[in-house]
């Protein structure tokens, strides 16, 4: 039992790894926020920016309102607001013994393990108390209290919500590390490591019966600054 776990962990853990093999963030820029992909944030080995198609963007909303990209290439560019939340996804992914390809595992011979991956990027400019509060859809991460009055070495508690649920087990990282998992109401408290860029991610992943990939992988990160 002890060594199917265990095999079980590492596959999951070998999901999570490929699907956030880049990292998507929000940079503030003189026209608002640009979404970005790479490196430039992750202890991974790669370049600091790598370049996205636009469409994996699936929805945007500037708190509940639904908005619209400011333009509608490369680099997608949205305009600033408290929380911007972006839903995205890549798609379907297939692992063989042979290479990890975007697509499904429909029809492909000796597939090892197949996922389709969705994320939720939300970053927060600002802060007020309606802020904790869920949109009610997917998988969110939010923290209970103002975020902007911490800095380096304090804690932060956040909490999870899954359909506008607390969700308890559910897996948190800081950075690209994992720091364990919610509690019975979906909060766990971490400790910010740094002032700048702060990433908080929440993975949950569960089975599918489309034929297409065993399991839909759901990300949710959030994303805020502090004062340097």
């Amino acid at each position: 039992m002890l060594v199917r776990f265990l095999t079980c962990l590492g596959l999951c853990a070998g999901l999570a790894a490929q699907a956030k093999a880049h990292d998507l963030w929000l940079e503030p820029e003189p026209a608002g926020l640009t979404l970005y992909q790479g490196h430039r944030h992750s202890s991974h080995a790669g370049a600091d920016l790598e370049p996205y198609d636009p469409a994996l963007l699936q929805a945007a909303r500037c708190g509940a309102e639904p908005v619209r990209p400011l333009n509608p290439g490369y680099p997608l560019r949205f305009a600033d607001c408290p929380r911007l939340s972006l839903d995205l996804t890549s798609g379907y992914w297939t692992k063989t013994p042979w290479e990890t390809r975007n697509t499904a595992k429909t029809g492909i011979p000796h597939v090892l393990k197949s996922w389709r991956s969705e994320e939720r990027l939300i970053r927060l400019s600002r802060w007020d108390a309606t802020l904790a509060r869920p949109l009610g859809d997917g998988l969110e991460i939010l923290p209970t209290h103002d975020p902007f009055a911490l800095g380096a070495g304090d804690k932060l508690e956040v909490q999870v919500f899954d359909a506008g649920q607390p969700a308890a087990g559910v897996t948190v990282a800081y950075g690209n590390s994992s720091r364990g998992v919610t509690g019975p109401d979906g909060r766990i408290k971490l400790r910010l490591r740094q002032a700048g860029l702060q990433r908080l991610s929440a993975t949950r992943e569960t089975a599918l019966t489309d034929g297409k990939a065993d399991v839909l992988l759901r990300t949710c990160t959030l994303q805020f600054e502090l004062p340097r």
